[in-house]
């Protein structure tokens, strides 16, 4: 195999272990309390930033682990 696809390989298992380890952090960290993000003067409430939703993350967490899985299917 090349150098180029073992560095690619490389990379993706570390991703996959970086991802991983954010999961289990998210899993067995409490959640902290939200806090509001501090407004601008002159801005409305309106116009402050949402706060995080953690279901987001959590789909946007098994949408990269889903590419993964087929990308090394792939690689396979």
């Amino acid at each position: 195999m090349n150098q180029q696809q073992e560095a690619r390989r490389a990379a993706a298992q570390a991703f996959r272990q970086a991802l991983e380890q954010l999961q289990q952090s998210l899993e067995t960290e409490p959640s902290p309390e939200p806090t509001s993000l501090p407004v601008s003067p002159g801005l409305e409430k309106q116009d402050a930033v949402p706060e995080a939703n953690l279901n987001v993350w959590e789909d946007a967490i098994a949408d990269i682990e889903q590419f993964m899985q087929d990308l090394a299917a792939s690689d396979s």
